[in-house]
């Protein structure tokens, strides 16, 4: 089953609208413990029109101080490999997190708060309809493709049938620790997200 059929979208609001709605909902969301501890939440930050999303675990220290995605070491990482390719801008995309506040620690979100969250995350990809989804990490990629298997088993294909294309890949915080080898692995699905993307 598509994704895109979790979750109803209202035909009354238009897309900046409703996705400025979501960010409102995940403002005063108190489903879970984590906004207790959260600066700020961090919804999601693009284009509302992006034919790809990327999809990441959780903020960050950085990106709970300043409630964008992808604003700290992770996020120029992820930048470099997004100019590198040089198809699409960052401006182009649409990028979100699974949970939209901070997990204590920059720990891994608890599958309670992943599905308290969830919810957000669908509407989100409701509203955009991209023709793709990369998703950083295994979080994320378990997240939307309701696969178990570990992250080296995801990555490197598309794990939908359906739309959107599903590609995952590592979360950057792993390229920053392991380096250029798995850095040209992210690359490699980053290509092959964009050529579903752009229905190449």
């Amino acid at each position: 089953m598509s994704i895109y059929e979790d979750c109803l979208v209202s035909d009354d609001l238009s897309k900046s609208q409703r996705i400025e709605q979501i960010a409102v909902e995940i403002a005063i969301c108190q489903r879970c413990h984590l906004h207790e501890s959260r600066k700020n939440p961090v919804p999601g930050a693009g284009d509302y029109n992006a034919r790809l999303v990327i999809v990441g675990e959780g903020p960050g220290a950085w990106e709970d101080e300043q409630g964008k995605p992808f604003v700290g070491r992770s996020g120029k990482l992820l930048d470099q490999i997004i100019e590198k390719h040089g198809v699409l801008k960052r401006s182009e995309i649409f990028i979100t997190n699974v949970v939209k506040c901070r997990p204590p620690g920059n720990r891994t979100p608890m599958p309670e708060e992943i599905k308290m969250c969830k919810d957000h995350l669908i509407a989100q990809l409701n509203t955009i309809r991209p023709r793709a989804i990369l998703c950083l990490g295994s979080t994320a990629a378990q997240t939307l493709s309701g696969q178990t298997s570990p992250l080296t088993r995801l990555r490197g294909r598309n794990l939908s049938g359906l739309k959107p294309a599903i590609v995952a890949t590592y979360h950057p915080s792993y390229g920053l620790r392991m380096g250029e080898p798995v850095v040209k692995l992210m690359e490699s699905d980053f290509a092959l997200a964009c050529s579903l993307a752009l229905g190449a």
